[in-house]
């Protein structure tokens, strides 16, 4: 059996990683388009939907200036998808959050998401489902580690 150096074996990954992805937005993006949304405002919807956030931790957690964050949750106020008030707790911040059609836009992305893996699970082999589902959780413990090692970024 050949051995491939780390170099190869993340290259390929990353091949495969992009062949999926790339798959995934063609086969989602029609069913999604129909919202009219950027990629911040997405990211933006999937971290309101843990909860409320400040005005300021939505420009943090997106890497950008108050201003730009402020015109995003605008945009996404005007579709009806976030609503914003005072903070409870400091009248002077601003609270961000899901609206209801907010929370089933974001419904809507996972459940496609789930019908997409469901679809794909569907022509594995018992066999191949026994060696994905492990690197799965391998890649899933990945993500938390490098979340944990970040400070959950």
């Amino acid at each position: 059996m050949a051995t491939h150096s780390r170099e190869d074996l993340v290259e390929d990954l990353i091949k495969h990683m992009e062949r999926m992805q790339a798959h995934t937005r063609a086969r989602l993006s029609p069913a999604w388009s129909g919202l009219d949304l950027t990629m911040p405002q997405t990211k933006t919807l999937f971290y309101l939907a843990d909860g409320p956030r400040r005005m300021s931790d939505v420009s943090a957690r997106l890497g950008v200036g108050m201003p730009a964050a402020t015109s995003m949750i605008d945009r996404l106020f005007s579709k009806g998808l976030v609503e914003r008030g005072p903070d409870p707790s400091d009248r002077r911040a601003v609270v961000c959050s899901l609206t209801p059609a907010g929370r089933d836009a974001v419904d809507r992305f996972w459940r496609l998401g789930r019908t997409r893996t469901e679809a794909l699970a569907a022509v594995l082999t018992t066999e191949e489902l026994e060696i994905v589902v492990p690197a799965m959780e391998i890649m899933a413990d990945a993500v938390r580690r490098r979340e944990a090692g970040a400070g959950g970024e």
